[in-house]
């Protein structure tokens, strides 16, 4: 091959690349979606870790009106416009259930627990991810609807 055939090769790539690029959106639909459950699961395996290795609680909080999660003030994620996320709280035990936590938060402690929760990601379109977080054992699973 020539120097001459390889830049023909890589123009042609590189055409094909700034016409496909941009379609990739519209042939995936629910790709957004996907990709922000992936996301959220990981931060609250993060979260989850950071708690059992600094010894301790780690909060995340759901600012529905930002869009965003927090943890101990500080955004850590923001979400699109097209998602909404909604958590509904773990069913614990009486004697597990923390009263100063709202529902709107999802708590890990330095045993490796968790208060618990289901966090739901939607669109209108493409439709939707749960992310179950395990009260006792703290696991976190996701499952598409």
């Amino acid at each position: 091959m020539t120097l001459l055939e390889l830049l023909v090769v890589l123009v042609i790539a590189s055409l094909m690349l700034t016409l496909v690029a941009p379609n990739i959106a519209n042939v995936l639909p629910g790709s957004e979606l996907k990709a922000f459950a992936r996301q959220s699961a990981a931060l609250l395996r993060e979260l989850r870790s950071e708690a059992v290795s600094q010894s301790q609680v780690q909060q995340l909080v759901l600012d529905k009106e930002a869009r965003e999660y927090r943890n101990n003030g500080e955004v850590v994620m923001s979400w699109p416009d097209e998602i909404t996320v909604a958590l509904s709280p773990g069913e614990l035990p009486a004697f597990m259930r923390n009263p100063f936590v709202g529902s709107g938060a999802l708590m890990f402690y330095p045993d490796g627990s968790s208060n618990g929760g289901l966090l739901s990601l939607a669109t209108e379109t493409s439709g939707s991810y749960s992310i179950e977080v395990d009260g006792l054992s703290g696991r976190i699973s996701i499952d598409e609807r």
